[in-house]
Parts: structure tokens; sequence; C-alpha cells
């Protein structure tokens, strides 16, 4: 890591020490009182330069972090996503028809548990029905209002007269945290080449990274055979393939007439998923804990399926697998599945729940 100033702990006592005796015409011998106060005035010159050093880091991108990287950000443009409330259709369902159209009004809250959720406008119930349907929006925002499943928002928090019921008719989605300082510094690296319209691969992959904080990676093409179009394909955090509303949220940020030059026609995709299962043999050494090791064997398999599906065409590798077995403790491993699978950018490696591990017993060496 960059350093500014010499922060060594040791120089800066020497540089007092030498600096004393210069101005005072003394030796200080050990055990003299002075050492002590020398002691502590080296302590606050380490303080001191420990900050400036991190000041000079914080005016760094690479380095830059939370307001630091915010206050960066604004120098190109660039601002810190937040986190966002996650979104749901509910039906709503009354116990008798009207003869006059009912408002449910915006604001309007239903609730899943302790998790509310409040309509994001004013929803029209039509004369001789009694169901109508609306969009709402977590109230607390982040991830935590995902993948509510059909039924579970099913509360009324603020009554209304005859309102009978009701129930969220989709799985709750598009809540995110706020962006974090990772791939906030990837944006702001990426901006200077958006200052035009979307024309280079990398203005694209900036304003890719823009539309939607959960997205990590993201393969953008024009196939030889078809000049004009451009293909974008994104992934998101954990591995999970996009479903329709964040491909759309893309497309609508891509079409933007100030982003996309007049000539390309955009084309938002999901990666193909690319199953694998994991059946392997491990052994164990004499000398090594079969319980300590098969924690860290069960770890590793898990790290593993965390980095093959992290990156748009990572090819099905079992030597990685490998690698973090021999490095969790087995002494011997056997890859049954996965086998060696080329990728190429538009797919994305994801596991089946198909995994077995057949631990052998101890061998020698």
């Amino acid at each position: 890591m960059i350093k500014f100033i010499d922060e060594n702990i040791n120089n800066i006592e020497i540089a007092l020490k030498e600096g004393y005796e210069e101005i005072m015409g003394v030796t200080i011998k050990d055990g003299d009182p002075i050492n002590d106060f020398i002691g502590w005035v080296t302590y606050i010159f380490t303080i001191v330069k420990n900050d400036i050093n991190y000041t000079g880091r914080m005016n760094l991108l690479r380095y830059s972090e939370n307001e630091y990287l915010e206050a960066l950000g604004e120098l190109v443009g660039v601002e810190r996503i937040q986190e966002k409330g996650a979104k749901a259709t509910v039906k709503y369902t009354f116990s008798k028809i009207f003869p006059d159209i009912i408002t449910i009004p915006k604001g309007h809250k239903v609730a899943a548990g302790n998790l509310y959720f409040e309509a994001d406008e004013s929803i029209e119930l039509k004369i001789g029905e009694r169901e109508v349907s609306g969009t709402v929006t977590c109230l607390t925002p982040g991830i935590i209002g995902n993948d509510l499943q059909v039924g579970e928002i099913n509360t009324v928090v603020d009554d209304i007269p005859f309102l009978l019921l009701v129930t969220n008719t989709s799985i709750s989605n598009g809540g995110v945290n706020q962006e974090s300082d990772e791939n906030l510094r990837v944006r702001i690296q990426l901006r200077p080449t958006a200052f035009s319209t979307a024309g280079p691969i990398a203005a694209y992959k900036y304003y890719v990274l823009t539309a939607h904080q959960d997205i990590i990676d993201v393969h953008i093409y024009t196939p030889e055979e078809t000049p004009g179009i451009v293909k974008v394909i994104p992934l998101l955090k954990n591995g999970t393939i996009p479903e329709r509303d964040i491909l759309e949220i893309v497309e609508k940020t891509l079409q933007d007439e100030s982003v996309r030059p007049f000539t390309d026609k955009v084309e938002v995709l999901a990666p193909n998923s690319i199953p694998y299962n994991i059946n392997f043999k491990w052994w164990l050494s004499k000398e090594s804990d079969v319980t300590i090791v098969t924690r860290n064997v069960n770890n590793a398999v898990a790290e593993y399926k965390t980095w093959q599906k992290e990156k748009l065409g990572r090819d099905i590798n079992p030597n990685k697998l490998v690698q973090l077995l021999i490095t969790a403790g087995a002494k011997r491993v056997e890859i049954i599945e996965p086998i060696f699978t080329k990728l190429d950018k538009t797919k994305i490696a994801q596991e089946t729940s198909s995994i077995t591990i057949s631990y052998q017993g101890v061998e020698d060496e």
C-alpha cells in the first residue's frame, strides 16, 4: 500500500532522540525519564503520520472508501446507488360490489409479518368488480424484502371498508442494498468512457453497472452476422441469472438517446445456465483430524460453487475444486463430476442439487 510519508516508529524515535541530544548537548542514557517523554511524542507523531497517509490514500481511487470515495465520484458525475425496497404485485379483494369507483390510496399499507409494503400509486376498483391489483414497495429498503413467496404478503394494515383480503400474486423482488465501495470504484473508473454515447464496450459496461447495483459482470458483443446489433448479457450477485424485470431496467437505461448510438440496436439477454453436478471421493492422512478436515472440505465445496458462478464464461474446472480440497486438508481427491467444460461469455455455470461427497478413510503417506 502506498505511503506518502515515512511512518516507521523506530525512525521517528531515533530522529527525536538525536534532535534532543543535539539541542540539549547531552547523551540520553537508558533509564533516563526523558525516554518516556520521547516515547510519548513518538506515539503522537506516529498517529499524525498515519492520519496523513490515510488522508493521502483517500484521494486515490484505488484506496478511497466510504464518503471519500463518493467525493471522488462527484468529480466525474458518479453517485453511489442507494438501497431500494423490494416490489410485488398485490391483489385486493373486497367483500361486495360497489356502484361507484373505489380508490385504494397511494401509500396504503399491507404487510408480511414485520415487513410493511405500501402502494406505489392510487389503485381504482372498477364498478361491478370485487378484485383489483397494484404494485407495492417494501418500506424497509434492501434485500430483506426479496423472495416473499406468493401469498406471504397477506395482512391489511390500513383499513378500507369492505376490503376482505390482500395477497401478493408475484414473488417480491428488486430490493437492493446500498452499492458497495467495490462496485462504485469500478463505475468511477469506467465513467470517462461514458462521456460520449455508449459506442465503446467499456461505456456500455459503465451504463449496465449503473442500471442496477446487483449486476457484478456483463458481456457485451456484436455478432459478426448481425452488425449494428449490440447484445448485452448481465449477471447478478451470487451468480444469479437476472429475471425479466432486471433485464428491462438495463434495457431502459441503454435505450436512452444520450446513451445509445443512433445506429445501435441493443438486446439485453439473460446468460445461458450450464448445470453441473459435484461428485468426488476424498482420503485423509493419518495425522489429520477427520472432524476438522470434513468441515473444511464442506467449506471448500461451498467456496468452489461460489467461485464457479461469479463470472460469465468461467469454464467448469474440476482442477479448481481439487486445489480447494487439498488446501482444506484432503490428502487425495478423485473427482467424478464435474468434468472440464469450456464456456463462452454468454454462459454461466450453476451447480445442481446433486452433490455427492464420499469420505474414503485414512491413507498412509
